[in-house]
Protein backbone atom coordinates (compact mmCIF):
# COMPACT_ATOMS: atom_id res chain seq x y z
CA UNK A 1 0.00 0.00 0.00
CA UNK A 2 1.71 3.55 -1.25
CA UNK A 3 1.02 6.28 1.37
CA UNK A 4 2.09 9.60 -0.27
CA UNK A 5 2.72 11.04 -3.40
CA UNK A 6 4.94 10.14 -5.65
CA UNK A 7 7.63 13.05 -7.09
CA UNK A 8 6.30 13.03 -10.73
CA UNK A 9 2.67 13.53 -8.97
CA UNK A 10 3.84 16.78 -7.08
CA UNK A 11 5.54 18.04 -10.36
CA UNK A 12 2.39 17.10 -12.38
CA UNK A 13 0.15 18.73 -9.82
CA UNK A 14 2.72 22.09 -9.77
CA UNK A 15 2.64 22.30 -13.10
CA UNK A 16 -1.46 22.27 -13.82
CA UNK A 17 -1.11 24.95 -10.63
CA UNK A 18 1.29 27.34 -12.90
CA UNK A 19 -0.55 27.04 -16.08
CA UNK A 20 -3.82 27.85 -13.98
CA UNK A 21 -2.25 30.86 -12.64
CA UNK A 22 -0.77 31.97 -16.01
CA UNK A 23 -4.52 31.83 -17.50
CA UNK A 24 -6.37 33.70 -14.19
CA UNK A 25 -3.61 36.62 -13.40
CA UNK A 26 -3.79 38.42 -16.61
CA UNK A 27 -7.69 38.36 -16.33
CA UNK A 28 -7.84 39.30 -12.40
CA UNK A 29 -5.85 42.41 -13.46
CA UNK A 30 -7.65 43.27 -16.04
CA UNK A 31 -10.79 42.85 -14.13
CA UNK A 32 -9.04 45.29 -11.62
CA UNK A 33 -7.78 47.22 -13.98
CA UNK A 34 -11.57 47.72 -15.52
CA UNK A 35 -13.51 48.24 -11.92
CA UNK A 36 -11.68 50.81 -10.85
CA UNK A 37 -11.64 52.38 -14.21
CA UNK A 38 -15.39 52.24 -13.56
CA UNK A 39 -15.46 53.26 -10.36
CA UNK A 40 -13.44 56.33 -10.68
CA UNK A 41 -16.27 57.50 -13.67
CA UNK A 42 -19.16 56.85 -11.56
CA UNK A 43 -17.68 58.86 -8.54
CA UNK A 44 -16.22 61.54 -10.59
CA UNK A 45 -20.16 61.81 -12.16
CA UNK A 46 -21.21 61.79 -9.74
CA UNK A 47 -19.36 64.83 -7.65
CA UNK A 48 -20.19 66.86 -11.18
CA UNK A 49 -23.53 66.03 -10.61
CA UNK A 50 -23.70 67.07 -7.28
CA UNK A 51 -21.67 69.97 -7.91
CA UNK A 52 -24.32 71.24 -10.37
CA UNK A 53 -27.32 70.37 -7.90
CA UNK A 54 -26.11 71.86 -5.12
CA UNK A 55 -24.91 75.67 -6.99
CA UNK A 56 -28.76 75.44 -8.61
CA UNK A 57 -30.63 74.92 -5.49
CA UNK A 58 -28.82 78.19 -4.04
CA UNK A 59 -30.16 80.40 -7.02
CA UNK A 60 -32.78 82.37 -5.84
CA UNK A 61 -33.22 86.02 -6.18
CA UNK A 62 -31.18 87.97 -3.46
CA UNK A 63 -33.49 91.40 -4.35
CA UNK A 64 -36.51 89.77 -3.11
CA UNK A 65 -35.42 88.06 0.01
CA UNK A 66 -32.84 91.16 1.20
CA UNK A 67 -30.30 89.00 1.76
CA UNK A 68 -26.35 90.32 0.11
CA UNK A 69 -25.22 87.05 -0.72
CA UNK A 70 -21.91 88.49 -2.81
CA UNK A 71 -19.13 86.95 -0.04
CA UNK A 72 -21.08 83.71 -0.86
CA UNK A 73 -18.86 81.42 -3.23
CA UNK A 74 -20.52 78.94 -5.36
CA UNK A 75 -18.82 75.21 -5.18
CA UNK A 76 -16.72 74.01 -7.52
CA UNK A 77 -14.47 70.59 -8.14
CA UNK A 78 -10.53 71.76 -7.49
CA UNK A 79 -8.24 68.98 -9.13
CA UNK A 80 -4.34 68.49 -8.33
CA UNK A 81 -2.19 66.41 -10.59
CA UNK A 82 0.35 64.86 -8.36
CA UNK A 83 -0.83 63.03 -6.80
CA UNK A 84 -3.83 62.64 -9.16
CA UNK A 85 -6.88 63.79 -7.08
CA UNK A 86 -9.97 66.33 -6.81
CA UNK A 87 -11.76 67.97 -3.75
CA UNK A 88 -14.98 70.06 -3.86
CA UNK A 89 -14.65 73.05 -2.35
CA UNK A 90 -16.14 76.57 -1.85
CA UNK A 91 -15.09 78.88 -4.26
CA UNK A 92 -12.26 78.79 -6.43
CA UNK A 93 -9.54 79.05 -3.80
CA UNK A 94 -9.10 76.62 -1.16
CA UNK A 95 -6.72 78.70 0.81
CA UNK A 96 -8.82 81.98 0.47
CA UNK A 97 -12.35 80.57 0.75
CA UNK A 98 -11.92 78.37 3.73
CA UNK A 99 -13.11 74.62 4.49
CA UNK A 100 -13.64 72.37 1.59
CA UNK A 101 -16.81 71.08 1.14
CA UNK A 102 -15.94 67.67 0.63
CA UNK A 103 -12.59 65.50 1.55
CA UNK A 104 -9.69 65.09 -1.15
CA UNK A 105 -10.34 61.84 -3.48
CA UNK A 106 -7.32 60.29 -4.72
CA UNK A 107 -7.64 58.58 -8.48
CA UNK A 108 -6.82 54.64 -7.81
CA UNK A 109 -4.68 52.21 -9.22
CA UNK A 110 -3.31 54.68 -11.30
CA UNK A 111 -6.19 56.59 -13.26
CA UNK A 112 -5.33 59.15 -14.94
CA UNK A 113 -7.61 62.36 -15.81
CA UNK A 114 -6.99 64.84 -19.13
CA UNK A 115 -9.13 67.28 -21.08
CA UNK A 116 -9.10 66.22 -24.42
CA UNK A 117 -8.74 69.58 -26.06
CA UNK A 118 -5.41 69.28 -24.04
CA UNK A 119 -5.67 71.96 -21.85
CA UNK A 120 -4.42 71.59 -18.34
CA UNK A 121 -7.06 70.31 -15.82
CA UNK A 122 -7.51 72.77 -12.97
CA UNK A 123 -10.73 73.45 -11.78
CA UNK A 124 -14.56 72.97 -12.54
CA UNK A 125 -17.04 75.31 -10.97
CA UNK A 126 -20.54 76.75 -12.45
CA UNK A 127 -21.95 79.96 -14.07
CA UNK A 128 -24.80 82.02 -12.70
CA UNK A 129 -27.31 79.68 -13.52
CA UNK A 130 -25.50 76.92 -11.63
CA UNK A 131 -24.36 74.87 -14.97
CA UNK A 132 -21.20 73.56 -15.09
CA UNK A 133 -18.81 76.18 -16.84
CA UNK A 134 -16.90 74.11 -19.11
CA UNK A 135 -17.30 74.84 -23.09
CA UNK A 136 -17.93 71.72 -25.35
CA UNK A 137 -15.13 69.61 -23.72
CA UNK A 138 -14.45 65.92 -22.79
CA UNK A 139 -12.88 64.85 -19.73
CA UNK A 140 -11.20 61.95 -20.52
CA UNK A 141 -10.20 58.93 -17.84
CA UNK A 142 -7.05 56.19 -18.73
CA UNK A 143 -6.79 53.27 -16.30
CA UNK A 144 -3.40 52.10 -16.02
CA UNK A 145 -3.75 49.42 -18.81
CA UNK A 146 -4.68 52.38 -21.04
CA UNK A 147 -8.31 51.73 -21.46
CA UNK A 148 -10.47 55.33 -21.57
CA UNK A 149 -14.02 56.36 -20.08
CA UNK A 150 -15.25 59.59 -20.71
CA UNK A 151 -17.56 62.27 -19.10
CA UNK A 152 -18.81 64.78 -22.33
CA UNK A 153 -19.67 69.00 -21.56
CA UNK A 154 -21.72 70.48 -24.05
CA UNK A 155 -22.18 74.06 -25.04
CA UNK A 156 -24.52 75.01 -22.65
CA UNK A 157 -22.96 72.61 -19.58
CA UNK A 158 -24.69 69.65 -19.36
CA UNK A 159 -22.73 66.44 -18.87
CA UNK A 160 -23.24 62.77 -20.19
CA UNK A 161 -20.99 59.78 -18.89
CA UNK A 162 -19.54 57.09 -20.30
CA UNK A 163 -21.43 54.72 -17.60
CA UNK A 164 -21.61 51.30 -17.49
Amino acid sequence: MQKGFATLEVIFAAMIIALLMTVALPNAAHMLDRASLDYETKRLYSELRFLEAANKSGQFNQVATGLDLSGVNPLSIKFTSEPPSYQVVRGLDLNVTGKPVREVHYLSYGVKLSWKSGKALSTISTNRFGNLDVTSDTLILTSRRGKTKYIVFDSVGRIKGDIP
